[in-house]
């Protein structure tokens, strides 16, 4: 519980130490926002649906979609009672070029309803917001194994498909969220999607962009993923530079509850950020996760305690790097090491690019490397490019190809491909 007091501290404590004398008034709907929102990834309930939701609005788009009345209904809704909903489906299918297990072909599923709804002080920025998602995930058509499972039985020390497992239909975000003082200061608190907050950057959203993990979260970092936690963000100037401390239970349950695990056990997660992040830039973004952290730089320091069941203690540190380089382009450089983890070393490196006259189409290229750290196994180095293109407002369909040299736990390959196509929709 020390750590916990040590992280959140200085954030939680400092902006209103200062309120008199460093915050700006209150936000309000005219007010321009100086401080870029850190929380609300896409793949956090309220992010996934606001960057859907987005999606339906740009235009142009080959066909006309169906479901134009609901998203017109949706729109009402949170207009006038502060209330999101929606969610969406996807499918996606991978083949593998070899396996370890003969398992050549696998085919997932996830499904995701979506809700959120401003508690106090609806309509302006600094709403608090409980938002929360059901979630299911498996594998469907005939597939034993989900993709994320198959592209490790594959040989692929780096899943092939970061979040396509499998868990059944349950509550797998929870949570409170709110800016504060032009999103000067910025909290959430719940059941929540760690990924999103530790070492996050524009292209870590499987849903819509890269699949492996290479290109996600980093292979390096031993990121719990859906439990209890609490994180806070914290601008202490108007130059960009920012904090960000982050706690979590490392017993992770996709659809139960960890809050007694969080505070009745010492096994937790911890991260503490401190980056650069760009103004907002006018019009569309080339990235998933807002229109406001098109150029940032960030490193990331992490520790993991020990747990009952034998997993040691690691820790490790994190970078990031990201900017627009044309209107419609931008480019990442990523990398990590880390101690006592299975991943021990990694680098990436990529761009994406939204074609001219098509804002919600995306095409991304990625290079990557990583170090696992049993000796015994070699480095591996991944490519993936996709193509992400939209038939209509809310359907898009994305190819993918990703070779994988030296795959790790497979050494009778040199190569393995990994083809995948991806459809998804939303509502």
């Amino acid at each position: 519980m020390s750590r916990i007091i040590w992280l959140f501290a200085s954030l939680l404590a400092c902006p209103f130490a200062v309120v008199a004398q460093t915050m700006e008034p209150a936000a309000d709907d005219t007010q321009e926002l100086l401080y870029p929102p850190l929380q609300q990834g896409t793949l956090s309930a309220e992010g996934d649906q606001e960057q859907a939701d987005a999606e339906v609005t740009r235009s142009p788009f080959p066909l006309n979609s169906p479901l134009e009345p609901w998203f017109a209904y949706k729109q009402g809704l949170q207009e006038r009672y502060g209330l999101t909903i929606g969610g969406s489906w996807g499918l996606l299918y991978q083949n593998y070029s070899s396996s370890r297990i003969d398992e050549h072909h696998s085919t997932g599923s996830k499904f995701t309803f979506n809700l959120a709804y401003d508690l106090f002080r609806r309509g302006t920025p600094e709403a608090l917001t409980f938002a929360m998602a059901i979630e299911d995930r498996r594998p469907v058509f005939g597939s034993d194994l989900p993709p994320l499972f198959a592209g490790f039985a594959a040989g692929s020390a780096v899943p092939t498909a970061a979040t396509w497992g499998e868990f059944d239909l349950g509550v797998t975000q929870a949570y409170i969220r709110q800016n504060l003082f032009g999103n000067k200061f910025q909290y959430t608190i719940g059941k929540v999607f760690a990924p999103n907050f530790v070492n996050a950057y524009p292209f870590f959203d499987d849903n819509r962009q890269f699949l492996s993990q290479q290109f996600s979260t980093s292979p390096t970092i031993q990121t719990p993923l859906r439990g209890f936690g609490m994180v806070a963000a914290y601008y202490p100037t108007a130059t960009g530079l920012y904090l960000q401390a982050g706690v979590y239970t490392a017993r992770s349950d996709d659809t139960g509850s960890t809050i007694d695990d969080f505070f009745n056990t010492s096994e937790r997660f911890y991260h503490f950020d401190i980056g650069f992040t760009g103004r907002p830039r006018a019009g569309l973004p080339i990235e998933a996760r807002g229109p406001t952290d098109s150029d940032n730089f960030h490193i990331t320091s992490w520790y993991r305690d020990a747990q009952t069941d034998g997993t040691p203690r690691s820790y490790g540190i994190a970078f990031n790097a990201n900017w627009m380089v044309a209107e419609q382009a931008l480019v990442f450089f990523r990398g990590g090491w880390s101690e006592d983890w299975a991943a021990e070393r990694s680098l990436s490196a990529g761009v994406g690019w939204r074609p001219g006259g098509s804002p919600a189409n995306l095409v991304g290229i990625g290079v990557g490397w990583t170090e696992p750290a049993a000796e015994v196994l070699r480095s591996q180095y991944t490519i993936e490019a996709f193509y992400r293109f939209h038939l209509t407002r809310n359907f898009a369909i994305t190819p993918d190809l990703q070779a994988i040299i030296d795959p790790s736990t497979n050494p009778n390959t040199s190569v393995l491909w990994v083809a995948s196509l991806r459809a998804r929709v939303t509502f």
